[in-house]
Formats: C-alpha cells, structure tokens, sequence
C-alpha cells in the first residue's frame, strides 16, 4: 500500500516545477510544535499551570492565567540544555536565554468582592522551541542490497524524461563529467539512469536556532471567579540544520554528501483564555483556551556538496526563497485544585491536528505546488495530543517543591514519509518518524520577601524510525532524541 500511495503522490507533483520550494510536512511539523519551557515554576510543573495559573509563562498557553496576580511580578530565566552527543562540529550542550518578563497588576479598588477586582498587564519573552539535535547513526539494514543512488536515480530518470533538473538530480547524474557521477548512465541521452546497492553508509546531522516569542497579555479578575484573558503572540524563528551522509557501495566506492539548510522568518498569533471557579466556596477551577493558528512568512535557502572517492565532484547552492506558513489552531483545557496555602495540583490537555498545516505563496495564493504539498501534509501528519500533569508543595511558607511530567503524542501517521520532487532544491533524502514524547520535571523554589529563586530539571525522552533514504521495503534505524535541561528562575514581587 505504501508503494501505490508514494508513486501516486510522486505523481501528482511531476509536471508543477519547484525549483524554488523545498518545505514539507516534516518542516511543518518542526515549526508547529513547542518546547515545555519558560520559568523554571512552570516547567518543573509540567506547564500544568493552565487552571491554577499565578506564573508569568502561564500567557503563552492560558492568558486568563495572569489574572491570578494580586501584586506585579517581574522574572528572568536561564538554562542549559545537554542532548548527550555532539556533530557536525556543534556541541553537545548549549547555554540559553529561556525567558524574561513582567506583569503589572491593577487593583481597581472594589469595596466587595464582586466585579472586577484586577486588571493585569504583562510583556513577557521565552524560548518556544530550542532546535539543539545531534545524531550520529550507523545506517542499518543495508544488507548489500538498499542504497541512496536507488531513489537518485529514480528522480535522474523522472528529470531525465520531463527535461526538468532539480537540484539532487542534476548533482548526481553523470552528464558530459558535469554532474557528481555517483550512478551509472545505462545507455545513450534520456536513458535509465541506476544506482549501486551500499555495503554500509554513516550519516550525521545537527540542528540550531530556536523559535522565540513575544506575548504582551492582558487579564481580569471578575469576583474572583472568573478570570479571562487575551495575549497576541510575536515569533522569530532562526533554524538551521546541517547533515553529512557516507555511502560505501558493493562496487568499493564511496561518496559523500553534506547538506546545509536554514529558515528565518517571523510571525504572530492570538491567544485567548477563560479560568472559572464553579463554586464560589471552593477553590477548584478549570480553564479553557483557543489558539489562533501562527501565520508565519519565512525565508529558506539550502545547499549540499558531493565528494566522491574523496575527489570534490559538485555543489549547489540555492538562493533565498519567501512562503507563508500557517499553524493549526490549538485548543487546550485544563483543571486545577489548591489545598490551603500548602499544596496545588494541576492538569491540562491540549489538541492541535497538525495535517491542516497550510503553506502558500507570499501573496497569499495557493499555487499548484503549494496544494498538492498541503495534500502531502493531510496525509503525513495527525492530530496531536498533549497531556500536562504538574504539582507543587511547601512544607514551609519560603520553600517550594514541585513536579510534572508531559506525554506529547507522535505528530507522524505510521506510513509517513518524505516526498523529493524530481524537479526542485531539496538535496535532503532523510527522514525521522518521530514517536511520542515523555517529559520528566522536578524542581524547588526559594521566597525570601519579595524575592525569590527557582530551579528546575527536565528530562525528555524520544525515539524515532529513521531512514536516511526511502525505499519502501528497507526497515529503518532506531534513534533516540534524549536531552536534559537545568534552569533557573530569578525574580521579584512587588
């Protein structure tokens, strides 16, 4: 079945030339998804902080969450993150700026505790996503018989037969000794072009940059029961990834194929949140959000060189490219309880379905590339479900304990894979079917007057089928994308 849907969406692309696009559903997902982050409270809750609120990162996933404040707060946020491995050159660890902000609380002085009693005012920054990722991977399953040069070689004859060169392509064939000569040319001009099975092929890669944002958020305190809230989001993204990838063919040859790719672009969003407590008498609350898709405008440009038997062969470098990139909405509801001033619980669900990811051109008009990628993506990605759980304890009024734990479910259908148009820039034949995500978090918070320190650790785990090419019978290679983040919050009430 996977055959017949492959050549059939390879298919639908020949003819609609994209020698100036190279997204797909797995950029979509990349740029759709979250890190848990922000102050060191919230992660070491497991951001479950959607009903109970009382934490300046709570803007960026519950806004009605700032309403809680009764007097300003102002918080700034550090941290290290350790993926375990280093690549490319790139360290294993990297030091971060995770999140600086502040809220201005209102009293509007009302005699009784009816009406609004508090409208807050916040501005707050944070690190949405953090693309530290290093892999190193001995490709299995090879067995003499799969190889890269098999799926090149398929595009060369596509390309060959439409006279249309995308940039793979026209990098690999051998063409009056212009092109990278990794295939073998089986007879005259327009002829089949083949590929080598491999002994054993390594292939390495890192990704960089992160996604930031900016929330400027408002709330307000209605009897203190109900609580409601808006922030309009602002995102700069900064991604950069870059791969290498060694093939040693059945014949002794070996070549190899680095690739860089980067996207820059920024976007914005609106969020909106409501926090009720049902009875007036208890403090048990629950929340509800909707997130606006991000409408993003982003810039792309890749490149890729090709060694063979260690002799420089060719390169390709292809200049800035502008899209549209649209995010689904997201949805989330969460539920919160405190007992005395001692203990609080919190739970929280979120749902985005990531296949009504949409891309389009700058101008807004969705070309025939562009819509049969978005078709691409329905039938790549699915909803995704995220599940938050987080506590906090003091044994004493200064000292805080806290913990969380998220489950992220897979963004992937369990057939995906990557599409490569014979006819565009892509120069990238990897893909990683990412599984779901689990997320460990503990940490402790320190109160002395009005100021105080918190401390966070969290530990995330995943594991993904890749494949450094496609070939529908060959199995893919078990990967991990483990890392672990320490941070610290410093911060002020006043």
């Amino acid at each position: 079945m996977k055959t017949m849907n492959k050549y059939f969406l390879l298919t639908v692309l020949i003819g609609f030339a994209s020698a100036t696009y190279a997204q797909d559903s797995y950029d979509a997902q990349t740029f759709a998804n979250s890190d848990l982050n922000g102050t060191a409270r919230f992660v070491a809750m497991g951001g479950a902080l959607g009903a109970l609120g009382g934490d300046v990162g709570v803007m960026s996933t519950n806004p009605a969450g700032t309403a809680m404040y009764r007097s300003s707060d102002a918080a700034l946020s550090f941290s290290g993150l350790f993926s375990g491995k280093a690549a490319m050159g790139h360290d294993a660890s990297r030091m971060s700026f995770d999140q600086g902000g502040v809220l201005i609380a209102f009293d509007m002085d009302e005699p009784t505790n009816k009406g609004l009693q508090f409208v807050n005012f916040g501005v707050n920054y944070q690190k949405k996503r953090n693309f530290l990722f290093n892999q190193r991977t001995d490709v299995q399953h090879l067995n003499n018989t799969f190889s890269q040069t098999f799926q090149i070689a398929d595009l060369c004859n596509y390309a060959s037969a439409n006279d249309y060169w995308g940039t793979l392509a026209d990098m690999s064939a051998t063409d009056e000794g212009y092109h990278g000569t990794i295939l073998d040319e089986t007879g005259e001009s327009g002829a089949a072009y083949a590929g080598l099975p491999a002994q054993q092929a390594y292939f390495e890669k890192s990704t960089f940059g992160s996604n930031s944002q900016v929330d400027v958020n408002i709330s307000f305190n209605v009897s203190d029961q109900f609580f409601l809230g808006a922030s309009v989001g602002v995102y700069d993204i900064d991604y950069n990834r870059e791969s290498f990838y060694q093939e040693l063919g059945t014949d002794g040859n070996q070549y190899d194929f680095t690739n860089w790719y980067k996207t820059e672009g920024d976007g914005f969003d609106v969020k909106l949140g409501f926090i009720c407590r049902p009875i007036e008498e208890s403090p048990f609350r629950f929340g509800v959000t909707v997130h606006t898709p991000i409408w993003y405008r982003l810039t792309d440009a890749n490149g890729a060189d090709l060694y063979f038997n260690d002799s420089f062969m060719s390169s390709a470098s292809n200049a800035d490219y502008d899209y549209r990139f649209r995010t689904p909405w997201k949805f989330g509801f969460s539920l919160g309880h405190t007992i005395g001033q001692n203990f609080a619980i919190g739970a929280e669900y979120e749902y985005q379905d990531l296949s009504t990811s949409h891309y389009s051109e700058v101008d807004g008009y969705n070309s025939d590339y562009f819509r049969n990628m978005n078709k691409i993506t329905e039938k790549t990605l699915r909803g995704q479900h995220t599940l938050k759980v987080g506590m906090e304890f003091k044994p004493i009024e200064a000292l805080s304990l806290r913990a969380g734990y998220n489950f992220v479910s897979s963004p992937f259908k369990s057939d995906a894979y990557r599409i490569i148009g014979y006819d565009g820039c892509y120069t990238e034949t990897d893909y990683t079917n990412w599984g779901a995500i689990n997320r460990f978090s503990l940490g402790l918070g320190y109160r002395y007057k009005g100021g105080y320190v918190d401390l966070a650790w969290q530990y995330q785990a995943q594991k993904g089928d890749f494949y450094a090419f496609d070939d529908v019978d060959l199995k893919p290679t078990k990967i991990k994308a483990d890392r672990s983040q320490l941070m610290a919050t410093f911060g002020f009430r006043f």
